[in-house]
């Protein structure tokens, strides 16, 4: 029987939270999209993921931090409305999802195009319509069901990463027999290490963020972790370090096998990826085929948790009455279905807007998703001082994982966003075309909401965390002094 929960069930282990945020950061823009960062920096670019994955550091141990305390359905929404004010969790909370239900719709969407690699008379409509009744049924059926396939997916692509950066490293070095050793010339010939300059690697790193974007996923599942204490924490530590290895190896490897002038110039199609080239030197036959169904894992993959975290989002803004009551049920086996078939209407609208005219609302989508990305970060920097703050100023302890040198972290992030989104304007101008529409018609959206709907207050978690620190000193027989 469907119930109104404001505390989905837990049942994820750590190593699921970890896999879940690498889902939605770890996909085909790795694969495919790197060709289009690597134009801007050269062999560079792998200082330009790196200065992106530091920023990507910063902003998962402060969503670390804030949801180990908060293990609240709806993440870092439900805390950004906890202290930065019912407007502030509104747009935190929507705005992740929609970006999370976009990203879905383009997954699918790649998915159905890869799958024509192998079927050419497939229409790309009812190989979207497919991927998206697959997907759907993994996030209605059990919470376990989806931690474990997305645990499954994730992984993967997490070998098939680790297996390409060992091939490639072969082959760079000659280990592979019967193939001459092809050294790292590549990475200081075409115009040196850094053939774009410094404000190259600059504009790369720019766009290298957005392939750290679905991290913050791993807050959503903090609701459903056994144990969110430990298992947040570890899985975020583990999640950007993995992420780090395999975007900066894997790019590093790409830059050594190829001139980046080769791999800049790739239209983005399979048999072009520079991880099809990797195979193919190394022996592998079928290359093309292999990477096909990386891609089609990959795709599922990301389609998996973005449909998962946008569905415990809509939830969550149920539960808060600024979303459709139904959402807020769960049915017996702890999944919010109410709220994944929300989601999954969405992604349908998505999806479809990209398949009629991919050209144009393909690229509006993803203007919004980028800034969606920006926006997420901004608004979890900002809750995180609000966090420290009010949690001092109510004398209440530091979270056992911390994130460091705060505030001064914080302040730079938030600078570096803000830097980031005027470079759209020379870089990526969709972002700013859709993004500010966007941003309007959300706020737009929320002055109309308060106008027809009674809404609750937002949780006040600094109470309710004193209030439990109290019942623990009772139960172990303390004198709470009131």
């Amino acid at each position: 029987m469907a119930t109104t929960n404001t505390r989905l069930k837990h049942g994820l282990t750590s190593g699921q939270v970890a896999m879940i945020g690498l889902s939605g950061a770890l996909g085909t823009g790795l694969f495919l999209g790197s060709g289009s960062v690597i134009a801007y920096a050269g062999p560079a670019t792998v200082i330009s993921y790196m200065l992106a994955g530091t920023l990507a550091l910063a902003v998962v141990w402060a969503l670390a931090e804030m949801v180990t305390v908060h293990p609240v359905p709806g993440g870092h929404g439900t805390v950004a409305a906890a202290y930065l004010g019912r407007f502030g969790g509104f747009v935190a909370r929507w705005n992740f999802a929609l970006t999370m239900v976009t990203a879905v719709g383009a997954e699918v969407t790649a998915t159905a195009t890869y799958l024509r690699f192998w079927f050419p008379s497939l229409p790309i409509w009812l190989g979207t319509v497919l991927c998206s009744v697959v997907i759907g049924a993994l996030n209605i059926f059990s919470v376990h069901l989806y931690g474990s396939s997305e645990y499954w997916f994730s992984m993967i692509k997490v070998v098939a990463i680790l297996a390409f950066i060992v091939l490639g490293i072969a082959v760079v070095f000659g280990a592979v027999p019967g193939v001459e050793a092809i050294g790292i010339t590549n990475l200081t010939e075409h115009g040196g290490f850094f053939p774009r300059g410094g404000v190259g690697v600059l504009a790369a790193a720019c766009m290298a963020v957005f392939a750290f974007g679905g991290i913050e996923n791993v807050s959503v599942g903090a609701a459903e972790s056994e144990h969110p204490g430990r298992d947040v924490p570890r899985a975020a530590s583990a999640m950007i370090w993995r992420l780090l290895i395999f975007y900066v190896g894997a790019v590093l490897v790409v830059l050594m096998l190829q001139p980046w002038t080769t791999t800049a110039a790739s239209n983005g199609t399979v048999e072009e990826s520079p991880f099809v080239a990797a195979l193919a030197l190394s022996g592998v036959r079928g290359a093309s085929h292999v990477m096909n169904a990386v891609l089609i894992v990959a795709a599922l993959s990301a389609a998996n948790g973005c449909l998962y975290s946008s569905s415990r989002m809509i939830h969550a803004l149920a539960v808060d009455r600024e979303a459709p009551r139904f959402a807020g049920r769960t049915a017996a086996n702890g999944s919010p279905r109410g709220a994944v078939l929300l989601a999954m209407v969405g992604m349908v609208v998505a999806a479809v807007l990209s398949l009629v005219s991919p050209g144009q609302a393909f690229m509006w989508l993803y203007g919004m998703a980028t800034l969606g990305i920006l926006v997420t970060w901004t608004i979890i920097m900002l809750t995180h001082l609000a966090f420290r703050r009010k949690r001092a100023a109510a004398g209440l302890p530091p979270a056992a994982h911390r994130l460091l040198w705060s505030p001064v972290t914080e302040i730079v992030c938030l600078v570096a966003v803000v830097a980031i989104f005027i470079a759209q304007l020379w870089l990526m101008p969709i972002v700013w075309y859709a993004g500010i529409p966007y941003i309007l018609t959300l706020s737009l959206a929320y002055c109309v909401l308060r106008r027809v709907r009674q809404l609750p207050p937002p949780r006040d978690l600094l109470t309710e965390e004193r209030a439990g620190r109290a019942e623990e000193r009772a139960g172990r027989g303390e004198y709470v002094h009131k």
